[in-house]
């Protein structure tokens, strides 16, 4: 059952069609972990905490930087050179204190990605850099776990849900293991807003991924920023992917 607390704090939730006390408990049971502390994980972490998500995994080792501040909006001036995972967890704790929040000061890769992703319900990978999506994707296929994607650079960003039972492509079919790593958003540049989009847009498909209200898995959503608008396109499969197509997910 929902506190009193709880049901004021989530009344403009609870008050839709579409959502109510049951999907609230689904959320305030829910594991969810972010992957990735910069814009993306900054936006998406901040609606989930408010959303009442009920246990928050912050996972990256960086530190603050003058130069995240234009987008990372978790962050202050006074917390350059300082961790951004303890320091997410402490400003989503001010914004919604009942619920569990870990930090953990890690940068994913091949062997810790398994124990990472264990438990969750959901896992966005909100990382900037081809290497450790791959690697997401992996564990969370070899681990039957959703997963919500998402990219942003320039005025373009992209979004996608994916689920390892369903018989749609993953990142992996998306962008193949030779594809050429893209610069950082530092030298390509990114308009903070942007970030703030794609992020939220996670945030929102990871909540409808937990309440059993979503069902464009393997959907490719990209956004043009500078016309405002958003396209959608249907990823299938590679015949080749040694991610979905040689057992990893086969076996779910």
């Amino acid at each position: 059952m929902l506190t009193d607390h709880e049901y004021l704090r989530y009344g403009a939730s609870l008050c839709l069609d579409t959502f109510g006390e049951e999907q609230q408990m689904t959320l305030k049971c829910a594991r969810v972990t972010v992957i990735g502390l910069g814009g993306l994980g900054c936006a998406a972490s901040q609606y989930l905490a408010a959303a009442g998500a009920g246990t928050l995994v912050l996972v990256d080792d960086d530190t603050v930087q003058l130069s995240n501040l234009q987008r990372q909006v978790l962050y202050t001036s006074e917390q350059i050179g300082a961790e951004k995972a303890h320091n997410a967890a402490k400003a989503l704790s001010q914004l919604n204190n009942t619920i569990a929040i870990q930090a953990k000061t890690l940068r994913v890769n091949k062997d810790n990605a398994q124990e990472l992703v264990a438990g969750s319900d959901v896992v966005l990978d909100c990382t900037d850099n081809l290497t450790s999506r791959w690697i997401i994707n992996k564990a969370c296929y070899q681990a039957g776990i959703p997963l919500v994607t998402g990219a942003a650079e320039g005025l373009h960003g992209q979004l996608m849900s994916l689920k390892p039972a369903e018989q749609h492509g993953c990142y992996a079919c998306l962008y193949p293991p030779d594809t050429e790593e893209r610069p950082a958003c530092e030298r390509t540049g990114v308009w903070g807003p942007l970030v703030g989009i794609i992020g939220t847009s996670q945030a929102f498909q990871a909540i409808r991924v937990l309440t059993g209200q979503h069902s464009d898995w393997g959907v490719l959503h990209t956004f043009d920023g500078a016309r405002m608008t958003w396209s959608q396109f249907y990823l299938p499969a590679s015949a080749h992917c040694s991610h979905c197509q040689e057992g990893v997910c086969k076996s779910q």
